[in-house]
Formats: structure tokens, C-alpha cells, sequence
């Protein structure tokens, strides 16, 4: 008798991390492209020990009826709606996301709540109803002895393996919600020192600057600068481009990265008593500002963002873990909106760029190289299918900087586009990809497009750039080229890629 009842817990506990694992766990890999056995049972460890190690979460819970019926039911229903959306559109459970929820936007409940969600939640409700009955056939503190240490060593094996993993499982439900609350809860101001504006007309308010901020790209693979492949037909044909080849840059993740090009703190390190946004300081010359991005904002950089006078972000709900985000060209639009409503200003665009997924960074018209990537699962891949697909987001990256020239050549007004990435990619290099080897994310691409207007009005600008091309720069050049443009004085001048000596 003893031994059925301690079966009758196992089972339901079986039961329930099967249904869980259904209704939530696996939504965060539904969407995952993979190819072949090798790849689905790679996913499929990784979902198992990521249902095991809730599962300890599970039991604890189970040991007191009156939680465990109100704590699971909200758990199940909260992470079962969210696993809905995840399931049907590939949303990302992100800070945004609990921002998203916490603001409750009207136009995001309305895009969310559909008939088929109701339905999906009275089915949640029906088999919360079926995991309740069978719950009240058991003696819950049977076998409390063995089963509470064990849901102990479980949970403690999440920590373990998210970090070994480096937070591959705190990025999934269930964790991600939790992960991404307390993210949100914890974000924190960045005390930026406030710039008093000018009560006056700032005399270079008609100059228009389209400031790029890339994702991933390496100079070396830009055929600008000498790669083997035409990576950059497009450009290759524009004049008036110029591009960095010795761009360094020791912050090799965007959360880091960003807040240097941004403001005036450097990537040694320094530390300083008042961080200025370059924003900010646009801003005091009565010089519009606006910023549109396809990332999410993380906490080191959002407060920097937010001194624009205007911030959208597109496909807010989607981060780069998703698998169906927008592509760049989305941005495109949006920046000519901006540009025709405001005329001159600092426009600045953040593009996802050649963030992993690469297929999911670009469109059918650009897969020139094959074979590409046909799985998420790295292991399986070839190296000549991790550069083909890299290569062509750079081709696309050819395309969107091309775009923009087009339009604004044709405006024939004094303007510059400044294109930076945050950081370089891993291809290979002692076995590494993505963001994970030092060397080879140092070296950032770096080009500056200028129009005749601008050249007519500032050849000694212009000329300096050229002259300075070939030099070793690193990025905080950024924040003080940027004000250079515009003649704001209040900055290291001869930090500018634009400094010329009167």
C-alpha cells in the first residue's frame, strides 16, 4: 500500500511536468528552426532539464493544498497566456514585455486578445480543473523524506546549468518571466549630468546627421575594406564614402558598447564624476533629436535613449530571440517620417543588424552565398554556412545604408550619415562564433557618407575625416564627431574624426 501511494505522487508529479512542459515550457522552443535528429535532441535535453528543474519548484509547492491551489493556478494561467502569444506569434518575454503589461497599452490588448486566446485560457482552465482533481486523490507528503531533497538538488541544477549555459535557460519560460520582472523592477536611472538649454538659436540647426548604430558587423568583412567577397556592391559605387578600417573597441556586447558611443565616458574604463548624453547635449542647441529602433532598450543605455525628444521602437514585443523579428528596412520609413516632419536634426536608428539568427536578419533577395544556416542548433552547422549566412546580413546591411543615401542625396541639403556597429562577431576563430571570442569582436565597421551640400559648406571637416581614415581610432571618437558636426564646442574637439586646426 505504501509503495502505491508513493506511485500515485511520482505519477502525478509526471502528470503535472507533462502538462506544464506542454502548455508552457515548450512554447519557448516551438518556434526554434532546427534540422535532423542531432539538432531536435540537442532542444529536446535542453527542454528536459529545464522542466526538470522547475519540476522541484512544482513539488514544493504541491506539499501545502492551499499554495499550491492558489500560487500553481496563477502560475499556469499567467505563464500559460504568455506561452499563448509566444506559441502563435514568437513574442519575447522581456522587460519591455512587463512594461507592455504593467502600462496595459491599449492597442497591445487589443492586438493580443483574440478569439483564439479565450479559447486557449477556457482550455487552460479545464485542465487546471482535471490537475486539481487528481491533486485531491493523493497524500501529498508521501515520500516528503526523498522528494524534498531532491526537488532542492533539482532547483539548485538550474543555476548551475544557466550559468555553464550562459543564461540559455533563464531566457525561457517559466524563468524568463520571473528573470525579466526583477530586470525591470531593477532598472535603474543612469545619472546623467543635465545640460541647461540655449535660450537661442543654434546658428548650425540646418545641418541633418543620420547617426546608425549596427549590430555585429566586422570591419573585415566588408569588401569596403578588402574582403575577398563583394559584400558591399552597393556602396562600393556611391561617392562620397569613407570608411574606418581600425575601429577598436574593448566593449564587446551591446549593453556595454552602447553607453560609450553615446556619451562622453570612454571604454578604458575611467571613471567619471558626470556621464553627458550626446543627446542632451544636441538637444541644448534646440536641435531636434529622435530615435527609432528595432532592439529593445536595455537598462545600461535606455536612460541615454530616452533624451531624445522623440523614441519609437518597432516590433516592441519582439526581441533578438525571437525567430520572426523584422529586418532593418522597417526602420526606413519610419526615418523619412522623422526626416520630412522635422526637416534638419540628429536622427538616430538602432537596426538588429547581424545579430544571430542570421536568416532572420535579412530577405530572400539577398541569400547570394550558400548554403546558409538551417538550424539553430551551432554544432550541427558547417563554417561555410555560419559565414554565408553572416555575409549576406551584410549585403542587406549594403542595401539598407544604400536606401538611405538614395533618399537622402536627394534631398540636396548639408547632410552626413554616420554608420557604426556596436561590436564585431566570432566566425570561427579557435572554434567560436557569435559573441563569445574576444579578438574578434574588437575590430567594429566604421563608414561616414556625406553629401555635396555639406562638403561645399565643410571641406575642412571633410578632408580631416579623410586624412584621419586610416588611423587607429576607437569608439569613443563617436560621441565627440557627433557634436563636431553640428560645431558644438563643449566637448573634445580634437577627439573628432571632423577636427581640423584653424
Amino acid at each position: 500500500m505504501k509503495w502505491k501511494q508513493y506511485k500515485k505522487v511520482i505519477f502525478f508529479h509526471l502528470i503535472l511536468n507533462i502538462v506544464f512542459a506542454l502548455f508552457i515550457t515548450c512554447s519557448s522552443y516551438y518556434n526554434t528552426p532546427l534540422k535532423g535528429g542531432k539538432d531536435v535532441v540537442a532542444y529536446l535535453i535542453h527542454l528536459c532539464i529545464i522542466q526538470s528543474t522547475f519540476a522541484g519548484v512544482l513539488y514544493i509547492l504541491s506539499l501545502s493544498k492551499i499554495v499550491f491551489k492558489l500560487l500553481f493556478s496563477l502560475l499556469f494561467l499567467v505563464l500559460g497566456g504568455i506561452s499563448f502569444w509566444i506559441y502563435s506569434i514568437d513574442i519575447s518575454v522581456s522587460t519591455a514585455l512587463i512594461h507592455a503589461i504593467l502600462t496595459t497599452k491599449s492597442y497591445i490588448v487589443r492586438d493580443l486578445i483574440s478569439v483564439e486566446f479565450i479559447l486557449f485560457l477556457f482550455l487552460l482552465a479545464v485542465v487546471l480543473f482535471l490537475v486539481f482533481k487528481f491533486y485531491n486523490k493523493i497524500e501529498k507528503r508521501k515520500g516528503f523524506q526523498f522528494f524534498l531533497p531532491l526537488s532542492i538538488g533539482l532547483i539548485c541544477l538550474f543555476f548551475v546549468a544557466d550559468k555553464l549555459r550562459l543564461k540559455s535557460f533563464s531566457t525561457k519560460l517559466p524563468y524568463s518571466l520571473f528573470y525579466s520582472t526583477i530586470a525591470y523592477m531593477g532598472e535603474e536611472d543612469i545619472p546623467l549630468k543635465k545640460i541647461e538649454k540655449s535660450s537661442s538659436l543654434f546658428l548650425e540647426n540646418d545641418i541633418t546627421v543620420v547617426f546608425i548604430l549596427g549590430e555585429s558587423v566586422r570591419a573585415d568583412h566588408l569588401s569596403l575594406n578588402g574582403y575577398k567577397r563583394n559584400t558591399t556592391p552597393k556602396l562600393a559605387k556611391r561617392k562620397n564614402i569613407v570608411s574606418f578600417k581600425n575601429v577598436f573597441t574593448n566593449k564587446t556586447n551591446t549593453a556595454l558598447s552602447l553607453p560609450r558611443i553615446l556619451t562622453n565616458q570612454s571604454i578604458s574604463g575611467v571613471s567619471q564624476d558626470s556621464i553627458i548624453s550626446l543627446f542632451d547635449m544636441v538637444n541644448s542647441r534646440n536641435i531636434h533629436t529622435s530615435w527609432i529602433g528595432n532592439q529593445l532598450l536595455e537598462s545600461s543605455y535606455k536612460t541615454i535613449v530616452n533624451t531624445n525628444n522623440e523614441v519609437q521602437i518597432i516590433d516592441e514585443l519582439r526581441s533578438f530571440w525571437s525567430f520572426h523579428k523584422k529586418e532593418d528596412l522597417c526602420l526606413i520609413p519610419e526615418l523619412k517620417k522623422q526626416i520630412n516632419k522635422q526637416n534638419n536634426g540628429l536622427f538616430s536608428l538602432h537596426m538588429i543588424g547581424s545579430h544571430w539568427w542570421y536568416e532572420d536578419r535579412y530577405t530572400d533577395e539577398f541569400r547570394e552565398f550558400i548554403p546558409v544556416v538551417d538550424s539553430k542548433y551551432i554544432p550541427s552547422l558547417t563554417k561555410e554556412q555560419m559565414i554565408n549566412s553572416y555575409d549576406n546580413t551584410i549585403l542587406y546591411l549594403d542595401n539598407f545604408l544604400d536606401s538611405i543615401i538614395s533618399f537622402l542625396d536627394s534631398r540636396n541639403t548639408p547632410t552626413v550619415m554616420v554608420y557604426i556597429s556596436d561590436h564585431g562577431e566570432a566566425m570561427g576563430e579557435d572554434g567560436k562564433w557569435l559573441h563569445s571570442h574576444y579578438k574578434s569582436l574588437t575590430n567594429p565597421a566604421m563608414l561616414v557618407w556625406y553629401s555635396d551640400e555639406f562638403r561645399n559648406r565643410y571641406e575642412e571637416k571633410i578632408n580631416s575625416m579623410i586624412e584621419r581614415s586610416g588611423e587607429s581610432i576607437t569608439t569613443d571618437i563617436m560621441y565627440h564627431s557627433i557634436l563636431d558636426l553640428f560645431n558644438i564646442e563643449d566637448h573634445e574637439s580634437e577627439k573628432s574624426i571632423f577636427f581640423c586646426e584653424n
